[in-house]
């Protein structure tokens, strides 16, 4: 792929923004000092933390940042790297609302020879799984009718899509929030057939 400098990219970028230092680094944390460095090439190699926020302050990709065309689907395929949708919620994500419209893609690397349909990332809502996905935190879902015991996944109820972590028994089925704020809902005999897995958390990006 055709590659210019990081240090252009990123003052293109912003200017084509309309941002000013400032506004840069207050949405992304980064500090203004380290923003002018990163724009005269004076920092050459910037942390993969930092090139993710600065990516998403850009509204651009990390690829573009580096200085790097587009990748056609073809060259994101052969390195393993997916465009894979972004939903605002959860229901959403999983069709059960009838506005079920993508809100973007990120590059997401997933590996050779897999089905890239089977992944999604939701936008979560709700603090019932914090610390450990808070709200704020982006999800990454691949589709499973079924998970492990004690894994976090995303269930459905009815038309309602909840992240959770389950718990199965003989005749039950325990749907467990980390907040203990949140008490724990169980499904016996009947009821247990309510409760329906679409979906294993494999991956949770961390809001900064």
């Amino acid at each position: 792929m055709e590659t210019v400098l990081t240090s252009e990219r990123i003052k293109q970028r912003r200017k084509e923004l309309g941002l000013s230092y400032q506004e840069l680094a207050a949405v992304t944390g980064i500090s203004k000092s380290t923003l002018q460095r990163y724009e005269t090439g004076s920092i050459k190699n910037i942390p993969l933390d930092k090139l993710d926020v600065l990516a998403e302050g850009l509204q651009t990709t990390a690829l573009f940042i580096l200085g790097k065309t587009e990748p056609t689907n073809a060259e994101f395929i052969s390195s393993g790297i997916y465009n894979v949708p972004v939903f605002d919620s959860v229901s959403a994500g999983f069709g059960a609302y009838a506005d079920s419209r993508v809100a973007s893609y990120i590059p997401t690397f997933i590996g050779h020879n897999v089905e890239n349909d089977e992944y999604l990332w939701i936008n979560v809502k709700g603090d019932s799984m914090a610390p450990t996905i808070e709200d704020g935190d982006r999800i990454l879902v691949r589709r499973r009718d079924s998970v492990d015991s004690g894994s976090v996944a995303v269930v459905m109820i009815g038309d309602e899509a909840f992240v959770k972590k389950i718990k199965y028994g003989r005749g039950w089925i325990e749907l467990h929030s980390i907040n203990p704020y949140y008490p724990v809902r169980r499904f016996e005999k009947e009821s247990a057939n309510d409760v329906r897995v679409v979906g294993a958390v494999i991956e949770v990006s961390k809001k900064l």
